[in-house]
């Protein structure tokens, strides 16, 4: 290859370089902005409680569609903040919920360990 076309082919490259630098700032600033943060870390608990579900309830529930679900749970969010009394009874209930279905999950847990040390099973 002679010099005048290696020279050519080298500044082409620095250029494609130049611009692939460019778009990698412009990804990473967009990246960095408050919504974006949120909307991903909204999005990896979502993922982190679709998968804590599935592994301890055995329910198949890979057909959900986080990235759509998502929108409409930060919605009915939204509207929750809104009327403070509605937001106020959902964290109650939820409370409540979690409690109860945490006490069940304690009250069941000694049953199926004497199953499973029974020998005669």
């Amino acid at each position: 290859m002679k010099p005048a076309d290696r020279k050519k082919q080298l500044i082409a490259e620095g250029r494609l370089y130049r611009a692939e630098v460019m778009i990698a700032k412009e990804t990473v600033r967009v990246s960095l902005q408050p919504e974006t943060l949120a909307r991903n870390a909204l999005a990896r608990a979502g993922l982190i409680a679709v998968s804590l579900l599935q592994k301890r309830s055995g329910l198949a529930v890979s057909g959900l569609n986080l990235p759509v679900l998502l929108p409409l749970a930060l919605r009915g969010v939204s509207a929750l903040a809104k009327k403070k009394s509605l937001l106020k009874a959902t964290l109650v209930a939820g409370t409540v919920a979690g409690v109860v279905a945490f006490l069940m999950k304690m009250k069941q847990t000694p049953m199926n360990q004497g199953q499973e040390d029974d020998p005669g099973s």
